[in-house]
């Protein structure tokens, strides 16, 4: 036996932990940690020769006054298994890899993984119906932004921006508290959910439209995160809209609510989508506006005030025109 091949010998982690700890300990504690950390039966010989009490006999441990004391005082490098080696390597092939690491940190990796031979990478697995145009795609990079942005969430701080969608919206030196970052699969698409302090409300952003993001000492001692939940759970509404069957309305429906949490079903019988969509009390507005845009292909089934709502701009419009 290698008696420190860590792929033969399960002591191996316990002993490295011992020496990096650095403390001492008895015979009771060795072997509750033998219990506790070793797989199978302990094999007494080992044991005995790892941590000798006999003077001249010890190797890594002195004995004394029932106490095992560290003799040397080393850092142990970081061994991977071969899972591990895959796993890392595979994070090269990942398409938002720019998103999350510098590339100082890419080019470690790819030295330490240069030797892997993969089976088969990410790549392999394709994904379909992902809006195009979107994070993957994007040649603007997020590793600094989601690092501020993390930070900020990390230390209950406030970061200043400026958000900009040219010929839509522009907001300068504005500034909200972090709560979370969060991805959108279909939409292909980083945002960014936040307390703004100055419309006392929380808001969401597409990091897409973020520019000139800094960190500043504005600090609050409110547990935002559980703030945030409730909030959701009190201004949350689902519209629900029949549409009719169209290719090019279908399509123009999932992108005028891409930034919304959706779910869509087609009734075989019906001959219609039902398309389910969640959105804040702050957003009625808009929503509003967005399924007057879509014409007489599609019906407002739910909430009734919307309906109301939107039935009282058609009937409006009408008599403008009449």
């Amino acid at each position: 036996m290698k008696l420190f091949d860590e792929t033969e010998n399960k002591y191996y982690e316990l002993v490295a932990r011992l020496l990096q700890n650095g403390k001492s300990f008895n015979k009771k504690e060795l072997y509750r940690l033998i219990e506790n950390r070793l797989s199978g039966e302990p094999d007494f010989d080992v044991t005995d020769t790892i941590f000798a009490d006999k003077e001249g006999e010890e190797i890594l441990f002195s004995h004394s006054d029932d106490e095992y004391t560290p003799i040397i005082s080393i850092d142990f490098p970081i061994r991977n298994g071969v899972v591990e080696q895959h796993a890392a390597k595979s994070l090269l092939e990942d398409e938002y890899i720019a998103h999350f690491l510098a590339e100082e940190t890419i080019r470690k990796l790819e030295m330490a993984t240069h030797h892997v031979n993969m089976e088969w990478t990410v790549r392999d697995i394709k994904r379909k119906n992902i809006f195009s145009f979107g994070a993957k795609e994007s040649k603007k990079q997020y590793e600094y932004a989601i690092s501020i942005i993390a930070r900020a969430i990390r230390e209950n701080k406030a970061i200043k921006y400026d958000n900009i969608r040219p010929n839509v919206f522009e907001y300068r030196g504005e500034s909200v508290f972090p709560v979370k970052i969060e991805f959108s699969i279909v939409n292909d698409q980083f945002r960014v959910c936040a307390y703004d302090k100055k419309q006392d409300r929380f808001i969401k952003m597409n990091m897409e439209t973020l520019e000139n993001i800094t960190l500043i000492d504005d600090v609050t001692n409110e547990n935002l995160s559980v703030e945030y939940e409730e909030y959701l759970k009190n201004n949350t509404k689902t519209l629900v809209l029949d549409v009719e069957p169209v290719s090019h309305v279908i399509e123009r429906c999932f992108r005028i609510f891409s930034y919304f949490d959706r779910n869509a079903r087609y009734d075989k019988e019906e001959n219609k989508y039902r398309l389910e969509i969640s959105y804040l009390n702050a957003d009625e507005g808009e929503i509003v506006k967005d399924v007057l845009s879509l014409g007489g292909y599609v019906t407002v089934i739910e909430p009734k005030q919307l309906q109301k709502k939107v039935y009282k701009r058609i009937v409006a419009a009408r008599d403008r025109y009449a």
